[in-house]
Parts: C-alpha cells; structure tokens; sequence
C-alpha cells in the first residue's frame, strides 16, 4: 500500500486486514453465510471540496465505477475465486499497481459461492458513487450483486463490498491504489 490517505482511511474503517502487501481480496476470505458483525463507519465528511477532488471529476468516477464493475462480476464455474475479477482489472491500473493484486492458492468457498456455481449463475453487479464520501482525491464505491442464471433465475448477493481508488494526476488516469471491504 503506496498511498498514504488510502492507508488512513482504511485504518479509519477499520480495513486494515490484507494491506500489508496485496490486495484484501487477495486474502479471499469468501463471506460466511452470516454476515460481518463488524460494520465500518464512514469516516466524518470534510468540509473542504477544493478544486480538484476526484470525487468532482466525471472521468475518475466511471473509471472507478467501471472498476468495481469489473472487481464483483464473477463466475464461479471459470473464476478460480473472487481475486479473478481484481486480476480482469488490472488494465485500468498503473502498473505498479496492477503488480499488486496475487492470487491466492485456494479456492473461492462459501455457501454463496459454491450455490452460485451448482446453478452456473454468474453476478450482475450494481454500483453507486458513495456521495456521503467526501476524503479529498479519492472515490468510495459501492457494489451489490444480483446472482442470474443462463434460464434467468436470480437471487440477491449477500452483502455489499466498497472500494476507495485513487487515480494518477492526469489522463488517461489509472487507479494508483485501492482498498475494498467485503460486509
């Protein structure tokens, strides 16, 4: 983790599982069939919004809105686990960035999972810009999944992840560094 606000805003939610070196989804540690207990708070807004925040910038909010896309449509019958879809993101990364994200040796489990493959159901996620976020030069998103069959059955996902990006200075910008929590 190079980035030094990301790195605070993770200790602030508490994300600080799997920073050291790689990504968190790269920890794969696939949601129970119970939820988290433990809900991180969003830190208090700021009440600067000079010019020059990522979150005013259109271009930097589709990139990461197209990163979390990416990050949560999974395939659990060719996705070896979650940290497949990170690796399928890594083209809108720097390079160094991108270096980043391993994949773990073990497999995706869970109930959520392991269903999600018996149906061969692939996710669907919507994403939505955290507007309460307001940290300067970084973008809060949020995904939530439908699973959907090839014959059309669906169900909701369990949970939610947020990611926090942060971008290069200029265009065409790249995603500098991330965090994302799974709850």
């Amino acid at each position: 983790m190079k980035h030094p606000k990301i790195l605070a805003l993770a200790l602030t939610l508490g994300l600080a599982t799997g920073i050291a070196g790689c990504t968190p989804a790269s920890n794969e540690t696939e949601p129970s069939s119970s939820p988290t207990t433990a809900t991180p708070t969003a830190p208090a807004p700021s009440t600067s919004h000079e010019h020059g925040d990522a979150v005013d910038d259109p271009a930097k909010i589709e990139l990461a809105k197209q990163a979390a896309t990416i990050m949560t449509t999974w395939d659990p019958n060719k996705d070896f686990n979650r940290t497949a879809a990170e690796m399928r993101a890594r083209k809108l990364m720097t390079s160094e960035r991108a270096k980043e994200v391993i994949a773990p040796e073990r497999p995706a489990t869970g109930v959520e999972w392991l269903t999600a493959a018996e149906k061969k159901a692939t996710s669907k996620p919507t994403v939505k810009l955290m507007t309460e976020h307001h940290e300067q030069d970084t973008v809060a998103i949020t995904a939530t999944w439908q699973w959907v069959t090839k014959d059309g059955e669906s169900w909701a996902g369990e949970g939610k992840q947020t990611f926090f990006f942060t971008f290069t200075d200029t265009e065409p910008y790249k995603i500098r560094d991330y965090v994302s929590s799974i709850q």
